[in-house]
This record gives structure tokens, sequence and C-alpha cells, in this order.
């Protein structure tokens, strides 16, 4: 009993050395650090627009042992972080009317994984307290296997555009070709999706599954979301010589569109190279704070 008191000191010891490493408040250091990059704060956790990143915090109390010894227990900790991931990643809208939870639901696999998505998060912080409570948080990104899952099925591939197509007569003589597309939508009340629709005063669609290819939206997302104008700019995401629009308002059912001007839908469609930067989702929204 005296070796296993003694050994029980040492691994406490070790523990609050551990903890004195990365307190609480340092959870979240690496989002809140990120100043410009749109982030919702949620109850346990954040969901990092710009990054694509979902962050879970879990807890658990010691555990008491036969011996009456209480230890630290984060195998517990990691499953509440599971719990409450899977439950962000279910709050996450795809568009303003439909939740990936509500999506899930009639959809097995879908809903499988989404779990596995969880159980294969990365734990990126580990904190023991002095009276040996776990708090863990883990972090999956949204990108790739998540966005497969979810994504609307009307994003379709779409085939590779020849270059010999593309020719150079299509582009004004002088002018310098579009690389990509940035919306400033920070005087409108639109929270992030996973798949937002920029459409014309007409209700002609701008940027839409119908420009979108299924390869590059699952990999880099649908649009990339900052909050930081001069970020958008010089992110290589739209390249060089991005094309900057203004949103005028939200529109269609629950808000799930974003209108830009007439003159602004004209100036779009004259660019014949958008349609590349279009199918490769090289389009960022730059949004206010969240």
């Amino acid at each position: 009993m005296r070796s296993a008191r003694k050994f029980h000191l040492a691994s406490l010891i070790g523990w609050i050395c551990f903890g004195a490493l990365c307190l609480p408040g340092d959870l979240f250091s690496m989002q809140s650090s990120e100043t410009q990059d749109c982030i919702t704060p949620l109850a346990h956790g954040t969901i990092n627009w710009s990054t694509g990143t979902v962050t879970a915090v879990g807890t658990a109390p010691p555990r008491v042992t036969r011996d009456s010894i209480h230890e630290p227990d984060p195998g517990s900790a990691r499953a509440d972080a599971n719990r409450r991931l899977i439950e962000m990643l279910k709050q996450i809208r795809i568009h303003n009317d439909l939740k990936v939870g509500i999506y899930a639901a009639q959809n097995d696999p879908i809903m499988a994984g989404i779990e596995k998505t969880a159980r294969d998060a990365a734990i990126i912080r580990q904190y023991y307290t002095s009276a040996l409570d776990v708090e863990l948080a883990i972090q999956t990104r949204i990108f790739g296997g998540f966005l497969q899952l979810v994504l609307p099925d009307e994003i379709r591939q779409i085939p590779k555009i020849n270059p010999e197509i593309r020719s150079n007569d299509q582009i004004e003589p002088g002018k310098i070709p579009y690389t990509g597309l940035i919306l400033d939508i920070r005087e409108l009340a639109f929270e992030p999706v996973l798949y937002p629709v920029i459409v014309s005063e007409q209700g002609d669609f701008i940027y839409s599954s119908l420009f979108i290819s299924r390869e590059f939206a699952v990999q880099h997302g649908v649009c990339k979301y900052l909050c930081s104008m001069n970020n958008a700019l010089e992110d290589p995401r739209v390249g060089s010589h991005p094309l900057v629009l203004k949103g005028l308002r939200t529109a269609g059912k629950d808000n799930t569109a974003i209108v830009i001007s007439t003159a602004d839908a004209k100036q779009v469609e004259k660019a014949t190279e958008r349609h590349l930067f279009l199918k490769q989702c090289r389009v960022i929204f730059v949004s206010r704070k969240l």
C-alpha cells in the first residue's frame, strides 16, 4: 500500500507539472491569436471558418480505484470531447435553412462518417488540475472527408477545361485576367455556411453548384471566410489579381443567398476567366467579426 501511495504521489507531481505547461486559458490560444480569422465561439469549443477547423473541449472528474485512490481519467475526457465535437459538427449549417445534423438524420452512413471524424480528431491540448480533473481539447478539419459527406449532391465534378479552348483572344488586349473573387459582406448579417450562393439582383446565379467543381469544394471548401480585407487581398487562394465585389443584401429562403448589384454581376460575366477560378473555388468572403 505504501509503495502504491508513493507511485501515486510521483504520478500526481508529474500530472501537475504537465498541467502547468498548459493552463486552461491556453486551450484556445491558437484560435484567439488569429485575430483576423472568422471564429464562431460555442459553449464547448470553436468553429474557425478561416482555417476550416473545429475544436471541442471535454472534461472528466477523477476516477476512484479499488484502493480508494483518485486518478485522472483522460479516457472519459476524450469520450466527452468526442460527444461535444459530434454535436458541434451537427450544428454547422450547410446553407441557412439546413444543418448538418438534419441532413444526416435520415442517412446512417453520413452519421457514421461524422462519428468517425470525431474519433479521428487530434488531441491539441490536455490539462490536469490539482484536483485531478482532466480537460482535453481535440480538433478536426471540415475539409476533405467531412465535406465529401455533407456537401449537396448538386455540387458535381466539372470536366477539366481545355486550355486550347480558353485562347488569349477571349481576353481584352492589355487586360489582366482575374485570378479569384473577393466578396465583401461585412455590412450584412450573414452567418458562415458550408455552401453559400451568390446571385444577381435579377436572381441569376453568379456562384453556385453550376460553376463549382466538387473536387475543389471538398478539398478547400466552397469559399474561405476571413474577417480582414487586407488579409483577403494577400491570400494566395484568390491569386495576385482578384475581382473585389460587395454584397448588397441577403435573399431567398432564410437568407440563403447573397445578392450583388447588376453592374457587378455583369462585370463577373464579362470575365471569361471566371469559369476557371470559380470552378476551383478561388473565392473569399470577407465577413464581419462573428
